[in-house]
């Protein structure tokens, strides 16, 4: 039996968006695209024989034009990229582009189950990796659905960051530049499990002891805190990797505060890059991750699962993550 083309098929054969393809099968009259563009669609579809799915089509005629966008840390800098991309793709794609605090949605499931069951957004970006409320997820279904950063789950599309890579990267800089003592500061998630992963497979590679992990949190407050309690308690390390650039920025300061130098005594590399990084004294090495990418892909995903639902992962790893040096970063005494 011969596979039913998708329309993410369709869009990638024509080399546009998704939505675009979705918006010309719908005969949106706000849109305006050249006839070459057109043409190249119209003859993608030929070619894959592509046929829209009905049940999509007969939930498109109420659809509200709005997409949802639940992040569980909405103030973190790290995002800001990433929501910005996604505002655009959105934008493109003919939507506009809601933000949700997931942490107060969780807190309150009667706002977020009128929500989807009463279909007040056409579809759902949900942070995942944070929660384990399984009725939660469930009352996601009543939408199309997107979790992005989550491990794969069964019944849901999934979009995430190489994470393992970014991880990897960051402590293989560390390892060249002398280090054997690394330990890993990360926070509660899959994202972060995957980062310590990462960091494992750079150590033993390297035949080197991985450090368990240090639960530093995903802010700054936290993670300075934990930085002071291991340096005080004779923690060896002579290097750290950082979960995030936000968390790095209490290990800087825990750093500091405990009365030791960067990279003097001790040297940092976050996953991630943000705004502040280059301004820290000494500014933050890191291992660069395509935020914005993701976020557009995030909803480049979500409007094909709109036009035609599937399960299954997507991992973002091209561009692959970028270690950007800074001052944070050096070759340990011992080396010099």
């Amino acid at each position: 039996m011969t596979k039913k083309a998708r329309l993410a098929e369709v869009a990638k054969l024509a080399g546009v968006s998704p939505g675009l393809v979705s918006r010309l099968l719908n005969e949106d009259p706000t849109l305006k695209v050249r006839a070459e563009t057109r043409s190249r669609v119209m003859s993608a579809i030929e070619m894959l024989q592509y046929t829209p799915d009905a049940s999509a089509r007969a939930l498109r005629s109420s659809q509200t034009g709005l997409l949802g966008f639940a992040l569980y840390h909405v103030t973190d800098p790290i995002y800001a990229q990433m929501v910005d991309s996604a505002q655009s793709a959105a934008a493109d794609a003919g939507y506009s582009l809601m933000l949700l605090n997931a942490g107060e949605l969780a807190e309150h499931p009667t706002v977020f189950r009128r929500l989807v069951h009463g279909r007040r957004v056409d579809g759902l970006l949900v942070q995942g990796g944070y929660s384990d409320d399984v009725s939660a997820l469930q009352d996601a279904r009543a939408v199309p659905s997107v979790l992005f950063n989550s491990d794969a789950l069964p019944g849901f599309r999934t979009v995430r960051l190489d994470d393992v890579a970014a991880a990897r990267l960051a402590t293989e800089h560390l390892i060249e530049l002398g280090h054997a003592s690394i330990a890993f500061v990360g926070a509660e998630g899959n994202s972060s499990n995957r980062r310590y992963q990462g960091y494992v497979t750079a150590m033993t590679d390297a035949k080197l002891t991985p450090h368990p992990p240090i639960a530093g949190g995903w802010d700054a407050s936290p993670a300075r805190a934990v930085t002071e309690r291991y340096l005080a308690s004779g923690g060896t390390a002579s290097a750290f990797v950082v979960v995030s650039a936000t968390s790095a920025l209490g290990v800087h300061a825990g750093v500091l505060a405990s009365g030791l130098t960067i990279p003097g005594d001790i040297s940092i590399v976050s996953i991630h890059d943000t705004w502040f990084a280059p301004h820290l004294s000494p500014g933050l090495t890191v291992a660069a991750t395509a935020l914005g990418d993701l976020g557009r892909l995030a909803v480049d995903v979500l409007v094909a699962q709109i036009a035609s639902p599937q399960d299954g992962e997507v991992v973002l790893r091209q561009p692959p993550p970028e270690l950007i040096r800074r001052a944070s970063s050096a070759a340990p005494r011992s080396a010099r």
